[in-house]
């Protein structure tokens, strides 16, 4: 009987979770529009995002790669205090007063899930190009060798 109404209560909550995901496999992701609505809608109160794009790029010296690391450092920063933005965002519309049919809480989360994929994407597309620099550089005697990080160093205790 108990399994009955857990099933029950969890069936009757699908319908409302499932509108703004898509199935990817066994992963849920937000609809590309969901979050191009959410994006708009937290724009007046968030900003907008600026992604770098550093697919395809060959970085010829370290002094540009250095460059292209602080870009990114500095998108990984703007989406930390954009999902902070998002979030205050999120919890203004569930004040008392503020309609519970209304998509914006979700459309807001989808735009969070968006800046979240986007800085997956960057810090993945830096990492390939300063790799590849990296490995040019042992090869190459007119380059000085790195032997940095490529990738963003976790630092457990801060946050």
């Amino acid at each position: 009987m108990r399994r009955a109404i857990l099933i029950a209560s969890l069936l009757t909550a699908l319908p409302a979770m499932a509108e703004p995901v898509q199935a990817a496999g066994d992963y849920r992701t937000c609809a590309p529009e969901i979050s191009e609505a959410g994006r708009g809608l937290v724009a007046k109160t968030c900003g907008t995002l600026a992604v770098p794009d550093f697919s395809g790029v060959e970085f010829q010296s370290a002094g540009e790669m250095e460059d292209a690391r602080s870009l990114r450092d500095g998108f990984l920063l703007g989406v930390k205090v954009y999902g902070r933005c998002v979030s205050d965002f999120i919890t203004a519309q569930q004040q008392p007063g503020v309609s519970a049919d209304s998509a914006a809480a979700d459309q807001a989360a989808c735009a969070h899930s968006w800046a979240e994929d986007k800085a997956t994407d960057v810090t993945r597309s830096f990492g390939q190009a300063c790799i590849a620099y990296a490995n040019r550089s042992v090869m190459d005697m007119r380059l000085p060798v790195y032997e940095g990080p490529c990738y963003p160093v976790s630092d457990d205790t801060a946050d």
